[in-house]
């Protein structure tokens, strides 16, 4: 594989794979090309195993290309964050795209719990997600976006953020949702939209529901209280089958972690009979 000098730094290659070995979850393959970069692979107090993205070049600029691709095998656990959120520079000329591909094998769990994306003022972030699940397979996805510096004023000044999600089983599709935003066209703050809350969050739970004794009816009305907070509002509601998604908009990023982390710990403890073990950040 040879990469152009213009490439280099921008065309962010992380590729990783984990499987069940001696009764454990390992990282079976770690490839990564800068500025993609992680550190080394911890273990937690429910055995899972983590890993941390890192942000050498302190965050995402304009011609950025991200490739990021995890594979977990069948029956392993992994979990895979961010060290904090992710700024998102000012692009005058151009965009930053990053595409993510995600494989759950048989009876495997994944947390894909990233900190969330922040848009400065003219940025212009495209990204996709794609996930494939396999027979009795389990993620947990957090999208999480905070539009701008607030502490100092700047609230949806970004070019435009566009972000697609898929998720995909054996029997076709799970989850597909799509949407492009642009603030100086879609009027963003207004009713029926964000409504004077500046930050927003998703986290979808999908895959085998049954396989794991998760009821989605029970868990969105045992989990919605959950949601509100203070500065804070969110909804929880089932998919047409194998999932469900938790929204949330806030004033501050710290609510939507607070809530999600909520929903996170019951899913582990309540439903997976694993220990609760919130992120170390």
């Amino acid at each position: 594989m040879t990469t152009s000098l213009h490439a280099v730094g921008r065309e962010g290659l992380l590729r990783l794979a984990f499987a069940r070995t001696g009764g454990e979850t390992a990282l079976v393959e770690s490839l990564h090309r800068p500025p993609l970069q992680i550190m080394r692979a911890i273990r937690d107090a429910a055995g899972c195993l983590c890993v941390y993205l890192l942000s050498p070049t302190g965050g995402v600029v304009q011609g950025d290309r991200y490739t990021i691709q995890l594979s977990v095998g069948a029956d392993a656990h992994a979990l895979f964050t961010t060290q904090a959120a992710t700024k998102v520079y000012r692009m005058p000329d151009g965009c930053a795209e990053q595409w993510l591909q995600i494989d759950v094998g048989e009876r495997a769990i994944l947390e894909f719990v990233p900190d969330a994306a922040i848009l400065f003022a003219d940025s212009d972030l495209r990204q996709r997600l794609d996930v494939t699940l396999h027979p009795g397979a389990l993620a947990l996805l957090y999208e999480i976006v905070m539009p701008g510096r607030l502490a100092r004023g700047e609230s949806l000044q970004f070019r435009r953020y566009a972000s697609r999600t898929v998720v995909r089983d054996e029997a076709g599709l799970v989850l597909f949702e799509s949407a492009e935003l642009v603030p100086a066209t879609d009027e963003l703050a207004a009713i029926g939209r964000l409504e004077g809350y500046p930050c927003w969050g998703s986290a979808y739970l999908v895959g085998d529901l049954a396989a794991w004794g998760i009821d989605a009816d029970a868990f969105c009305a045992a989990r919605l209280a959950g949601l509100q907070r203070p500065d804070a509002i969110g909804a929880v509601s089932r998919l047409h089958r194998n999932g469900l998604v938790a929204r949330v908009v806030s004033q501050r990023l710290e609510s939507i972690y607070a809530a999600f982390e909520g929903l996170r710990a019951a899913l582990r403890t309540q439903y997976l009979g694993l220990a609760d073990a919130p992120l170390r950040k």
